[in-house]
């Protein structure tokens, strides 16, 4: 029997690349993946019959993030924004989404996150400046990643990898 795994978010963090932190990114949201369905029915058929045919991979949000506009990270954003720049975990600037100190999300080898939304600046008197952004997953989608081992998801219900290590006993 397995045992639920809770993920503290204290330890929690969002980077670009392995150490660019995104400036006080203090939450973040994977909508998760839709699987699109089509109506494969037929003239005569009384229930409707349907199939799957393609998915979403989602979206991401990071929302309240202190607002800085000399951050590197919050800049690299907005200029994937601005310049129609796709977001790779083939290239440094990567986003990872970090759930503890060895393990992240991050999207698959063939995928892309097209970040569609950055500038947003909120405040009031009496809090600090925030921010966020906004990203369509694309292509891949998110997976977990563990000191360089792969965790990505299969019809089976528990993770393992080419060792035989559960998920669970690696982090």
């Amino acid at each position: 029997m397995a045992t639920a795994l809770a993920l503290s978010g204290g330890f929690q963090k969002i980077t670009l690349g392995p150490t660019s932190k995104v400036l006080g990114a203090g939450k973040f949201e994977l909508s998760g993946v839709t699987r699109n369905v089509a109506n494969a029915s037929e003239f005569g058929i009384d229930a409707d019959i349907f199939d799957y045919v393609s998915s979403d991979g989602g979206t991401i949000k990071i929302t309240g993030a202190i607002y800085d506009p000399w951050d590197e990270s919050q800049n690299a954003l907005r200029y994937y924004v601005n310049n129609a720049v796709k977001l790779s975990n083939r290239y440094a600037n990567g986003i990872r989404f970090w759930l503890n100190a060895k393990s992240y999300l991050t999207i698959g080898t063939s995928g892309n996150i097209l970040m569609t939304r950055a500038g947003e600046v909120s405040a009031d008197r009496n809090g600090l400046a925030r921010t966020s952004f906004e990203g369509q997953v694309s292509g891949a989608f998110l997976y977990i990643e563990s000191d360089g081992v792969t965790w990505e998801d299969t019809d089976d219900v528990e993770w393992t990898d080419t060792d035989g290590v559960t998920f669970e006993d690696r982090i």
